[in-house]
């Protein structure tokens, strides 16, 4: 309870100095924010089940209107409320795969000016970049960031290398040859048993989407596939041309199945995720568990993530602020929910303190965040835009053609521009 008063006292402390003398917007700060009340929107229920909501609440006296979309109607939903400007929350939130069209259409409030002054000196640089529109200027931030690497069966590499050290794994993994010929030894050594990858998904699409250089559509509207989006057809047809892999759809029952049998039944080598693939994927293979190692993949990658921002037209934007602040600022916050929620945050000190010593039954006793960790210097976000989900669904279409050789390389190439056209007239495409 003590803890609790100190930090509301801090709490407001900070934020009427935070608000203090704005340039930007005037924004009034109430004395205090008992029995006021916060609307947000959100399609994921973590706010309420890691125990955030209720935090915010004692450390106020507010409440929380939350009110949770699943994803994939989130933004049917929250679109006709920005368009009309009716209804919109206090607080809406983007996820990684569209939150850049949000970012880019100036539905929320500038954070790194006056009257909030966001710090964002100590974030890693991708979170940063993928809540900062073209302006400058930081509309959403995130209290988590989500950094991959490939989750291996110990059992398997014990088996079929002689190792299960994740340092030696890493070295199998270091290129996309290295993959290959490790891929070969696993299907001729096994007698085509045990499959390098359980399909082709997210685990092979993840780190070549995040090394481009190259955005789909650049500042001049022209269409582009880059040179990681090519190597991605290449080596995926490679893949399942030598049957590298079990052929498991993303997310279906067999994938789920594969990944929970225990050491002896092993049959799927390499899961590619990120940070949440471990928290809430994977321990909860009860079966599998304490099998699991975890090494840098061939290139580092990030997959999903939550950025959350205020709607420039609401009325509660100090209330609002205190939220984000909360999640993103509080470094005392961060760390105490990092270490409860073994929730990877987006403040490197935070992360520095929290890794220390950590370790993960689900990974054998391995510290997972030293491979996260080093894996974020080398993210970034340039290349992401706002319709980035868009096309890459249209990727997707053309690679199952491209796999199922409907398609040439080339024709693949030319249907995947073709049909960008259609979705996006205005697009370039040569």
């Amino acid at each position: 309870m003590r803890r609790i008063i100190i930090g509301v006292l801090v709490s407001a402390l900070v934020v009427s100095g935070v608000f203090a003398g704005g340039k930007q917007e005037q924004v009034e700060v109430p004395d205090s924010f008992e029995g006021m009340e916060l609307s947000i929107i959100t399609f994921t229920g973590e706010f309420n089940d890691q125990g955030i909501v209720r935090d915010f609440e004692e450390r106020t006296g507010a409440t929380v209107n939350m009110q949770v979309v699943p994803n994939t109607d989130y933004e049917a939903k929250i679109r006709p409320l920005l368009a009309t400007g009716q209804g919109v929350p206090d607080i809406f939130v983007g996820e990684a795969a569209y939150v850049r069209q949000f970012v880019e259409a100036g539905y929320w409030t500038d954070l790194s000016q006056e009257p909030f002054n966001a710090d964002t000196s100590d974030m890693f640089e991708y979170a940063v970049e993928m809540g900062t529109n073209d302006e400058g200027e930081v509309v959403a931030l995130t209290w988590q960031t989500t950094p991959g690497g490939w989750f291996y069966r110990r059992s398997i590499a014990q088996e079929y290398f002689g190792t299960d050290d994740p340092e030696e794994i890493a070295e199998i993994f270091s290129s996309w040859d290295s993959v290959m010929d490790a891929a070969e030894t696993l299907k001729q050594e096994s007698n085509g048993e045990v499959s390098f990858f359980a399909g082709i998904g997210e685990t092979l699409f993840r780190p070549f989407y995040t090394a481009r250089t190259e955005p789909w559509i650049d500042e001049d509207n022209n269409f582009t596939v880059d040179e990681e989006i090519r190597n991605y057809l290449q080596i995926a047809k490679e893949v399942r041309e030598n049957e590298y892999d079990a052929k498991l759809d993303d997310w279906s029952g067999p994938w789920f199945d594969a990944m929970n049998t225990p050491p002896e039944e092993a049959s799927v080598f390499v899961y590619g995720f990120p940070t949440w693939g471990l928290q809430f994927v994977l321990n909860g293979q009860e079966e599998s568990s304490g099998d699991w190692g975890l090494a840098a993949g061939p290139d580092p990658f990030t997959w999903g993530g939550t950025w959350l921002g205020i709607y420039k037209d609401s009325d509660n934007k100090a209330l609002a602020w205190e939220f984000i602040r909360m999640l993103t600022q509080d470094e005392e916050w961060m760390r105490e929910y990092a270490e409860r929620a073994t929730e990877f945050m987006s403040n490197r000190t935070v992360m520095n303190d929290v890794r220390e010593g950590f370790s993960s039954e689900t990974l054998g006793g391995q510290n997972p965040y030293d491979v996260f960790f080093d894996q974020l210097q080398y993210v970034e976000a340039t290349a992401i835009q706002g319709f980035d989900f868009q096309i890459n669904q249209i990727l997707m279409q053309v690679m199952n053609e491209y796999l199922g050789d409907q398609l040439t390389y080339d024709e693949a190439i030319n249907a995947l521009g073709r049909r960008v056209q259609e979705a996006f007239p205005r697009v370039n495409v040569d």
